[in-house]
């Protein structure tokens, strides 16, 4: 099916079961997927390119690097201006993929074909492509929205529970941004993920980032749990996947929100939060580990107070709230201090009930 999306926007989007050629593109194209994906493209019928690149992109190496060697490849062909790049795979190669689309030839059109729960939920859809430096998480990038989106829930048969859990907090982060603490409660049940949260989550998403591409008010609210989440995933050396990380900086902004005098989400779900995210305990690094990273976050600004003789950082922050739709706070990076001590010993408290 083919989602309703603004009138105007840059990216059709389509939620299907299994996978569709005739959404592949009519003109010259090209493959960069993941590797281990090959076998099940073939298996479903879809062609695959001459020139395709099946390549293995973990976290650890979402570096400009990795993307040089495709850009070459393409070069080398040569592929044109009229070249359509399709990115098979998880969140990591979307966005790279997504970015090498903006920087050949100064930018070819390019489609998102993403495989995993945690790509069809984020990075597959807004436009925003990355990669990592030293100093952080998506320091580089460009906004280059996609064409196509094309989701097929089929591909996520095959995906380790880890894998499906890691994109469900996308999905719950969704729902606490809208103030639906009962489809919130719903996805952190047990059981299969729904094709209509997906929907839901996606049509949700099309419409922020339609009316804010380039993240300079609305679009902000999609970073929610993300502050301190990457602060967390970098610090773990990304033994945390990303959507883990989104979910524990979940937990601990709805701690910050409650923190900061707003009216504070039910203590019954907090605690769902916590038993679902306490087997990540052992990840969480220190508060001590985590500031430098949040000082040097995306989000971060310098604001010189009158008479200070240094500028403070800040950071845009997004909080949740009971009942309404999550709200922008921009505060320094150790407010988050008493959130993170709270996160982990909520986290720690339920390992012993459960020991």
């Amino acid at each position: 099916m083919r989602l309703a999306t603004p009138s105007g926007f840059a990216t059709e989007v389509f939620l299907l079961e299994h996978p569709d050629a005739e959404l592949l593109p009519a003109g010259p194209w090209t493959l960069v997927g993941d590797r281990c994906l090959r076998e099940a493209w073939l298996a479903a019928g879809l062609p695959e390119p001459e020139g395709a690149l099946w390549v293995s992109v973990p976290e650890e190496e979402k570096r400009l690097a990795t993307v040089i060697p495709w850009l070459e490849h393409w070069a080398q062909v040569p592929y044109h201006r009229d070249l359509t790049v399709v990115a098979v795979g998880g969140g990591v190669l979307t966005d790279l993929a997504g970015l090498a689309s903006s920087l050949y030839l100064r930018g070819v059109a390019w489609q998102a074909w993403p495989t995993t729960l945690l790509a069809m939920a984020d990075a597959a859809l807004g436009g925003k492509t990355g990669a990592d430096l030293e100093a952080g998480k998506n320091l580089v990038g460009a906004f280059h929205p996609p064409r196509r989106l094309v989701a097929c829930t089929g591909f996520l048969a095959s995906l380790p529970p880890r894998q499906v859990e890691n994109g469900r907090w996308e999905l719950i982060k969704t729902a606490v941004i809208l103030g639906d603490l009962a489809w919130a409660d719903e996805m952190l049940q047990d059981g299969p993920v729904k094709f209509s949260w997906v929907e839901r989550a996606l049509a949700f998403k099309a419409g922020v980032v339609h009316r804010d591409p380039r993240e300079s008010g609305e679009r902000r609210l999609l970073n929610l749990g993300h502050t301190l989440g990457h602060a967390l995933e970098a610090a773990s050396g990304y033994e945390l996947l990303h959507g883990e990380s989104v979910g524990l900086g979940l937990l601990g902004a709805c701690l910050l929100a409650q923190e900061q005098g707003l009216k504070p989400l039910p203590a019954t779900l907090l605690a769902t939060l916590a038993r679902r995210l306490a087997p990540l305990a052992p990840w969480v690094a220190p508060w001590e580990a985590c500031l430098p990273l949040l000082a040097r976050d995306k989000k971060a600004q310098r604001a010189s107070a009158p008479g200070a003789q240094a500028a403070a950082v800040l950071i845009h922050c997004i909080l949740p709230r009971l009942g309404e739709t999550a709200v922008q706070r921009t505060l320094p990076p150790e407010a988050w201090q008493p959130s993170h001590q709270r996160l982990l010993a909520m986290l720690q408290e339920v390992e012993v009930l459960d020991a």
